[in-house]
């Protein structure tokens, strides 16, 4: 049986300040290729969604550490995502601007009744999909929606009118 290399285990072969770099580097990569691929696509999860949420760490965790399988970079790696996903987080909740920049605006797909095909065009959203969604918050009428809007989150929120 072999030594326990406890020096490989803790003593890193990458500077630090080269996996802040790299970790950052990747982190605000996906945020923009995630941010490209808009709200809709993240906030339903189909199994290639799925593959995709589980498929970033392996693919991404040698580009962050290179070579170095120290358990010093991997915990400056992770600190380094956190970090800036704590910063994003915060710079969004007190700017509306960075928030319409970082997670995007909200989209009115539907005023006054009416449905606004640009927008929903916009969203890549289906009149299907649309209706879809009205029906699982227990609705069938597309001309009883008042507003709709694509909520930054992803989730589409309706505003029926008061008349049944």
């Amino acid at each position: 049986m072999d030594k326990f290399d406890w020096h490989g285990l803790w003593v890193p072969t990458l500077p630090p300040w080269e996996v802040v770099l790299r970790a950052s580097v990747i982190y605000f990569f996906a945020v923009a290729a995630f941010r490209a691929a808009g709200r809709k696509e993240l906030s339903r999860y189909a199994t290639h969604d799925i593959v995709l949420l589980f498929l970033i760490a392996p693919a991404t965790r040698q580009t962050m550490t290179g070579t170095d399988t120290s358990l010093t970079s991997g915990l400056v790696a992770l600190s380094t995502v956190i970090g800036w996903d704590t910063v994003l987080s915060h710079l969004v909740y007190r700017s509306r601007r960075a928030a319409r920049v970082i997670d995007g605006a909200v989209r009115c797909l539907i005023h006054d009744g009416t449905l606004d095909e640009a927008e929903l065009k916009k969203a890549r959203l289906s009149r299907d999909e649309l209706v879809s969604l009205l029906r699982r918050q227990g609705h069938e009428d597309l001309g009883r929606v008042r507003q709709a809007f694509l909520e930054r989150s992803g989730r589409v929120t309706f505003v029926m009118d008061d008349v049944p």
